[in-house]
């Protein structure tokens, strides 16, 4: 088995050349690593990094990054220069890992110790998954760099895109496998396995206002039932609720995406119809994520081309696409997809606060909603959350607070909360 993992594995430095690596700027800025990377101190801000406000640091470098594979090979790393962020090792210091772990990247983190709480991050590393045949040779690669060598973590937690069970994933896109019980056997690094939503959950409690953005600032119960959603590839949604015994909150994950789409207006249930003799069952997923997006915009180009004079619509929307045009106002269509979008995304949430009493909040996650922030915040986001013709409105929804996560990197503060945790043997 050794001899085939020493064959199976990508060399570690053409793997590092691939990959972001975090190097503080106060190292100077000529640096040589192995002959390959170089850092140069900033140069302007056209390229510079903009911090995440929970999980950067002060310290900021821009990283060249070569690449030694052929361009036929890996023609997207060519010439490419890779901005990122770091701080200067605490040497021998604790630390902890997380990581991110999708169908294309995989993200690893590593952040120093001081106290029982997290320090500054030591190393980011983003590898592709196609360059690992298994979760453990990019592991591997990533606990054999300076920083973590230096610094080896002493707990882990790793949110995973994929279903999990028994702190264990099978991934259904790639083969890997991230398994808590294996990590631990070989690494020797306790560790918790999580979704990459039940992350997100967590990631929320750790949010500061600047990360955020009150949609219906009201008052918010700080140990009251919290509610998460996510519109992006999919629609994930997960429930948090106090545990007096732990002190803190514990996230419940949820399949309601599942659930059977309500429309609200004619036009909804027409919507809801198409999809339904499509796809024989219309869940919220189908019209409240990146392709339920595209979806909406190519129910409303079938309505008659005599009540919209003039429109020339896409022949092939994607997400990206509707969204921008729709932002720029340059198609009407993709402007009212949007907007129905907006309001179906709104209204789920209200249905959700409505099912918890989330007293806690509401927050709305995934990559889609910070990107069209300004036509969500004109009113339809708020007017289908709060529904003011339900007679819950007075009763319920009034008194919710809502939110809109701008932090896309919330998964991995939630990740690196439980891997602080598991370091606090809690």
């Amino acid at each position: 088995r050794e001899k085939n993992w020493k064959h199976s594995r990508p060399a570690p430095r053409v793997a590092a050349m691939k990959a972001r690596v975090c190097v503080d700027a106060v190292m100077g800025p000529q640096v040589s690593r192995g002959g390959g990377v170089r850092v140069r101190s900033g140069q302007g801000n056209a390229h510079r990094p903009r911090p995440s406000p929970g999980l950067a640091s002060p310290a900021l470098a821009h990283v060249a990054v070569p690449s030694r594979r052929p361009a036929a090979v890996c023609p997207a790393v060519k010439g490419v220069s890779h901005p990122v962020m770091a701080s200067q090792p605490a040497v021998g210091g604790p630390s902890v890992l997380v990581a991110d772990i999708g169908g294309t990247n995989c993200r690893f983190q590593l952040w120093s110790v001081a106290g029982n709480e997290a320090g500054t991050m030591l190393l980011e590393v983003i590898y592709p998954t196609e360059d690992y045949e298994r979760f453990d040779q990019a592991l591997r690669a990533f606990l054999g760099t300076p920083e973590a060598l230096a610094c080896p973590p002493a707990a882990a937690a790793f949110a995973c895109a994929g279903p999990v069970k028994d702190n264990s994933c099978r991934f259904t896109n790639i083969t890997w496998v991230v398994d808590k019980n294996e990590v631990e056997r070989d690494f020797q690094i306790p560790c918790r396995v999580l979704n990459d939503f039940e992350a997100i959950g967590y990631g929320v409690t750790q949010l500061s206002d600047e990360q955020i953005l009150k949609v219906h600032d009201v008052p918010r119960d700080p140990r009251g039932p919290i509610s998460v959603l996510g519109p992006g590839t999919g629609l994930g949604e997960a429930q948090l609720f106090w545990d007096e015994g732990i002190d803190s909150y514990r996230v419940q994950p949820s399949e309601g995406s599942h659930a059977t789409f309500a429309p609200r207006g004619w036009k909804q249930r027409a919507l809801q119809a198409m999809v339904e003799a499509e796809r024989g069952h219309c869940s919220v997923e189908r019209v409240a994520c990146g392709s339920g997006l595209v979806r909406i915009y190519n129910f409303l180009v079938t309505d008659e081309q005599s009540h919209r004079p003039g429109v020339v619509h896409m022949e092939e929307p994607t997400p990206a696409s509707v969204s921008q045009a729709a932002m720029d106002g340059s198609d009407p269509l993709a402007v009212e997809a949007l907007d129905v979008f907006i309001s179906i995304v709104g209204a789920e949430a209200g249905h959700m606060a409505l099912r918890s009493l989330a007293s806690g909040g509401v927050y709305i996650a995934g990559g889609i909603l910070p990107k069209v922030i300004n036509r969500a915040t004109e009113g339809g986001l708020l007017d289908a959350f709060l529904w003011r013709a339900s007679r819950f409105h007075d009763k319920v929804l009034k008194f919710v607070p809502l939110y809109v996560v701008l932090d896309e990197k919330v998964g991995l503060l939630g990740s690196r909360s439980q891997a602080l945790r598991i370091l606090r043997r809690e």
